[in-house]
């Protein structure tokens, strides 16, 4: 028997499908994820909180993110990690301020910014060369069909999700030996071409056939998805993990970290970072820039590189020494500002005419920096 539903369940849920007309279909299941796990803490605490009203930060929201600090998840007893309980927040921060049209509406303030969790900053997570290559070598080794899915996964640096909705015409041709692999709308909301090799043109026609086999795929998608779009990932998932160990890879391997090396290897290749952003589908480089794992061979080869070939070396500034026989007085600087004058001004008209603005704006310039020096030679002197 299903326990009774909390009066605050269905307001919130009300405002879940509201959200539902502008959000992902993924992002409303959290929202909902949020609103269960709000609810039953309401329903075990305090049961006899009627209207939103009623709310206050001190117990109500207080105690829920205590909650959330204490909470472990069912089957594994771990914690939430920060990220996740700073979405719970901010989630119901929201689902409270869209509250405030009810008939009955909470006070604001409930939640503060400073509620939200800092999340925890991880390195990247791309694999070594080393196991880069095993583990390349082991896909291509099964050659079926979530082995080569995966492997075009690591050609292209493609999401798990992005390889799962693969249209059965993803390849197009750019002309010469140019193709590249048409990615759907996925995580951002964004599309984008994606180049491709000569083994990725062979994985995707590999695919195409591997598909017409039973249990075939759907006209639309690349891959077979028999029992759903998630099955199909969980299916990957586990099959990398698989290959993963067959390649002597004791720790545990997912699909974002195939996308993490896809990326350091794209920039140890000499790929700049506005190109990898296109190439990974970011829209900021600092994302693009959490995907790049720099070793310590990476900065000694480009510390080498830098001092063997410098690309934007400055010239060196030669040092003016005086001529023999030339003197640094006054009057020969303002000798000299003065022939400099008049050789411009008789360069001018029989050169460029004295109709020409650049070299007469010039001229100017060069009357008023002699009769600046003269002033300061003469205002020197009346010190003296």
């Amino acid at each position: 028997m299903s326990a009774p539903r909390h009066p605050l369940e269905e307001p919130l849920r009300a405002r879940v499908r509201l959200l539902a007309t502008t959000l992902r279909p993924a992002t409303v299941k959290h929202y909902e994820h949020t609103v269960r796990h709000f609810v039953a803490y309401l329903r075990q605490r305090f049961p006899n909180l009627r209207r939103p009203n009623q709310l206050r930060r001190d117990p109500h929201l207080l105690g829920w993110l205590e909650s959330l600090w204490t909470y472990r998840i069912p089957h594994s007893g771990k914690a939430l990690a920060a990220s996740s309980r700073a979405g719970h927040v901010i989630r119901l921060r929201h689902l409270l301020d869209l509250l405030a049209d009810h008939a009955f509406p909470p006070p604001p303030g409930l939640l503060w910014r400073e509620d939200i969790p800092r999340c925890d900053q991880f390195l990247p997570r791309a694999l070594t060369p080393e196991e880069d290559l095993r583990l390349q070598a082991e896909l291509r080794r099964r050659q079926d069909l979530l082995a080569s899915a995966l492997l075009l996964t690591r050609l292209t640096g493609l999401r798990i999700g992005e390889t799962a909705d693969l249209a059965s015409d993803c390849l197009k041709h750019l002309g010469g030996e140019q193709w590249a692999l048409h990615v759907p709308l996925g995580k951002l909301h964004t599309e984008r071409w994606t180049p491709v090799d000569q083994e990725g043109r062979s994985l995707i026609a590999r695919l195409q056939f591997l598909r017409t086999l039973p249990p075939a795929a759907p006209p639309e998608f690349l891959l077979p998805r028999p029992k759903g779009r998630g099955v199909l990932c969980v299916q990957l998932r586990a099959a990398l993990a698989a290959a993963a160990r067959q390649a002597g890879i004791e720790a545990h391997v997912v699909p974002h970290q195939m996308r993490h090396t896809y990326a350091t290897s794209m920039l140890r290749a000499g790929v700049s970072i506005p190109a990898l952003m296109q190439l990974l589908g970011h829209r900021s480089a600092s994302m693009t820039l959490r995907y790049l794992q720099i070793t310590q061979q990476d900065l000694q080869r480009e510390f080498q590189q830098a001092q063997s070939q410098p690309r934007h070396l400055l010239p060196i500034p030669t040092q003016v020494s005086p001529r023999d026989g030339d003197t640094a007085d006054a009057d020969t600087v303002l000798a000299r500002l003065s022939s400099t004058v008049r050789l411009l001004d008789l360069y001018r008209y029989q050169n460029a005419g004295p109709a020409d603005k650049g070299l007469e704006l010039l001229h100017r310039r060069l009357i008023r920096v002699r009769s600046a020096f003269e002033k300061l030679v003469t205002g020197h002197s009346d010190q003296k």
